[in-house]
């Protein structure tokens, strides 16, 4: 099967005059219909040289980027305003226009020369407000929107353009966690119910790994590395690109967690989710929790409510929440 997007021997970055500055080379990437990807790295890894090089809108220092098998840089940009549709990171301002206004311009690519709508761009307009869950906002004006609303009438603007490829630079950048995961989901929901294919760059590490069929890591003076989002976990490779000094990866909750110091010791074996979470909060306050002995305080039980701590003496005391745990370990000290 042809990949929607596919990149050979691509090397990017930018040139002045007759020098050169490559960010990556040897570029050899791929997306096929209906996957959602995701590009993670830190600042300064070359993510949105790489989306905008994809794009078109930079040229390569070396290499092709082939779109449904052909190369961008032989295709007009009004041909491939009809394979991909972009959204980039950039603020939108713009003043009195309402939403539908600012949705229908994905649709100047499939217009005449004087712009004129037909019944089936308003069908597309129509459609794309729908997918994205803003058809209620279409007469309101986009400059008094909340940066979670504008974010959602840009997405539907490129829904509008009907392209099979839809690319995103940072689309969760300014939004609250709640906005984040409505954005993520709302992309999720279009490559499984739409068919689209969906490439984006982000920082929302935890949202890419529970939204992305692949995820591109990026890191400067580094290879790509590209895979499964679990693959990439199980390989340690999410550690290898983003660990730093006192910050880590967590494999077994997907999250990135502080290292602490421990310099206490209380026994407890794993089990339910409210046993993970109070042992989650042993670790912040400086406790390593190891395999139960007499020797040590050990967690008997831990259900909502009802949290059973067991003394060295075999003293049992009882806590209804982790607060009351943790106070009272303090107070032990």
């Amino acid at each position: 099967m042809t990949p929607i997007l596919e990149t050979k021997d691509l090397a990017i970055g930018f040139r002045s005059g007759s020098k050169e500055k490559v960010l990556h080379r040897g570029v050899a990437l791929r997306i096929h219909k209906g996957e959602l990807s995701c590009i993670l790295g830190p600042n300064g890894a070359g993510k949105s040289t790489l989306i905008k090089t994809i794009a078109g809108f930079l040229k390569p220092l070396k290499g092709v980027v082939n779109i449904d098998g052909a190369p961008v840089a032989e295709r007009s940009y009004r041909e491939l305003a009809f394979m991909l549709s972009v959204v980039l990171t950039d603020k939108v301002s713009v003043l009195y226009s309402k939403v539908s206004d600012i949705v229908s311009m994905g649709r100047y690519p499939h217009t005449s020369l004087f712009a004129t709508l037909k019944e089936n761009d308003y069908h597309h307009i129509s459609k794309a407000m729908e997918q994205v869950g803003i058809s209620g906002m279409k007469d309101r004006l986009f400059h008094e929107l909340s940066d979670g609303e504008k974010q959602k009438v840009l997405i539907a603007k490129g829904l509008a353009q009907d392209t099979p490829l839809i690319i995103l630079d940072e689309p969760t950048a300014f939004l609250d966690f709640p906005s984040k995961m409505e954005v993520m989901q709302i992309l999720l929901q279009l490559t499984r119910t739409a068919g689209k294919t969906i490439l984006l760059s982000t920082h929302d590490v935890e949202l890419a790994l529970q939204v992305a069929d692949r995820i591109w890591l990026m890191d400067s003076g580094k290879p790509i590395v590209t895979g499964c989002p679990e693959d990439l976990v199980l390989n340690n490779e999410m550690n290898h690109f983003f660990e730093k000094k006192d910050i880590f990866f967590d494999p077994h909750s997907g999250t990135f967690r502080i290292k602490t110091s421990h310099q206490k010791k209380i026994g407890m074996k794993a089990g339910s989710h409210v046993m993970m979470w109070i042992k989650r909060a042993l670790e912040r306050v400086g406790y390593e929790v190891v395999e139960p002995d007499d020797t040590l305080h050990r967690i008997i039980a831990g259900e909502s409510s009802n949290i059973l701590l067991l003394s060295p003496s075999g003293k049992q005391h009882m806590f209804e929440d982790i607060e009351s745990l943790i106070n009272f370990l303090k107070k032990e000290q």
